[in-house]
């Protein structure tokens, strides 16, 4: 019999407020696979939801766990009914207790023939060294993105007397450094003569990023409004007149969840050249040439409950390369993970070799600090009560597990009661269950980032 593809529907989630580059991938892998004729279901209505793949389902089917880090749910109730189907489950960001928690829950219920796959190599060695139950026999490194971008040519670079176009897309955050990547352009503005211009757009995540801010903040500093163009988020059918916009896109971004920067990849095929951090994803998506020294914070202890940049990049640095245009053109070196065809070779148990590597500095420098062995929160079965009682509207229960909860911290938490008493239960919001499984069950574990070169002295 041919393979039987089963997934989560995830055609129609609410994306409204939620820009996300995971959310857009899983809803992407989603449509392709449908066109595979991949067997719908709900994954939360539970075990009720899969009754067909658990009563009748075998070896030739394999569920695509694409909709969140909710896998742990998919190998639960394989062991629990003795079936004998395959599991494909993602991992779309780093150091985030969401998929750690996935990972953490997963790891006792992992089988042979069960994979993982990573938007990077980076990301993928994390994962590696985190938990035994990944391995690299089992995990790949599979993005499928190139299928819906164009292939354009190379964006000619601005001579050194023309104005440079210096572009930024994303949160505007502080995880993903915006306020350095301001600092630089103001940087480059000043030092050029005022021959420059930026084009920046986003969604803020704090009032002092938001757009009319960041604008009234430039013309303080001296720059000329009309060399600032800010069109606030973007959808996705905007990005091509973004990039036909700009000269050269600035992604300072060290954010402790980044696994990929879908945005790199988005430029390069737009022809549009990137410098980046010269940690993480940017590694193996870019030239040497294209990468900003970046100092790693070893002195913050971080929370996979937040995301903060894991460093900073050299903003000197980073204002030279674009003021004498030292940098090369747009190439995308790497395009196996990025195909279908990856996709494809992965889901039928011939994963793609992975052709450059990640980078190692964050990885070996990483020093989680371990979950207590026996910790209650790490049975699956009751994070599966609350992921149901989530979905499935049993609020009272919510209700009380959080009041609770309030007793034991000895505070209120109106943020939680709010997540339990809106109206929308969105899987695609990782804002809610997520938040109610860290605060409730698997408490977010922390880690640091250590001086590898004083360790070693």
């Amino acid at each position: 019999m041919s393979a039987r593809w089963h997934m989560h529907d995830y055609r129609s989630p609410n994306l409204e407020g939620i820009v996300d580059g995971a959310i857009f991938m899983h809803r992407e892998t989603a449509e392709l696979l449908d066109g595979k004729g991949a067997v719908h279901h709900d994954l939360t209505r539970g075990p009720d939801g899969l009754v067909s793949l658990l009563k009748e389902g075998g070896p030739e089917d394999t569920v695509y766990a694409g909709s969140g880090p909710y896998a742990f749910l998919y190998h639960l109730w394989r062991e629990r009914t003795g079936a004998s189907y395959r599991i494909v489950r993602e991992v779309h960001t780093s150091l985030w207790s969401g998929y750690w928690a996935q990972e953490e829950l997963c790891r006792p219920l992992v089988r042979d023939g069960d994979l993982v796959l990573f938007p990077t190599q980076f990301t993928r060695q994390l994962y590696v060294q985190a938990f035994d139950s990944v391995r690299e026999e089992n995990s790949a490194v599979v993005y499928p993105l190139l299928h819906r971008l164009p292939r354009r040519r190379p964006v000619p670079t601005p001579p050194r007397t023309a104005p440079v176009r210096i572009g930024y897309l994303g949160a505007l955050s502080e995880a993903k450094n915006f306020d350095q990547m301001v600092n630089i352009f103001v940087q480059v503005y000043r030092l050029s003569g005022g021959s420059a211009r930026l084009v920046f757009a986003g969604k803020p995540n704090t009032d002092r990023f938001a757009h009319g801010q960041v604008l009234g903040s430039l013309r303080r500093r001296g720059v000329d409004a009309r060399h600032v163009v800010s069109p606030g988020v973007l959808a996705p059918g905007e990005l091509g007149r973004f990039f036909r916009s700009i000269d050269v896109l600035l992604f300072p971004s060290t954010a402790s969840r980044e696994t990929l920067g879908r945005v790199v990849v988005e430029a390069l095929a737009h022809g549009v050249p990137v410098l980046a951090a010269d940690i993480g994803p940017g590694v193996e998506l870019l030239p040497a040439a294209n990468l900003i020294p970046t100092v790693l914070d070893t002195v913050t202890e971080f929370s996979m409950g937040r995301i903060l940049p894991l460093g900073r990049v050299d903003e000197e640095c980073a204002a030279d390369l674009l003021l004498r245009r030292s940098y090369t053109p747009a190439r995308l070196a790497h395009t196996t993970p990025y195909r279908t065809e990856a996709l494809w070779q992965a889901l039928e148990g011939r994963p793609p070799d992975v052709q450059a590597p990640g980078d190692r500095r964050v990885v070996d420098a990483l020093r989680v600090r371990p979950r207590p062995a026996g910790h209650p929160g790490l049975d699956p079965e009751r994070a599966e009560r609350l992921f149901l009682d989530y979905f499935q509207r049993h609020d009272d229960t919510l209700l009380q597990a959080v009041a609770d909860f309030e007793t034991r911290t000895g505070r209120t938490h109106p943020r939680l009661r709010e997540i339990v008493v809106r109206a929308e239960r969105n899987l695609a919001d990782y804002r809610a269950f997520p938040r109610l499984l860290d605060a409730l069950l698997l408490e977010p574990l922390s880690f640091r980032l250590a001086d590898v070169d004083k360790e070693s002295s």
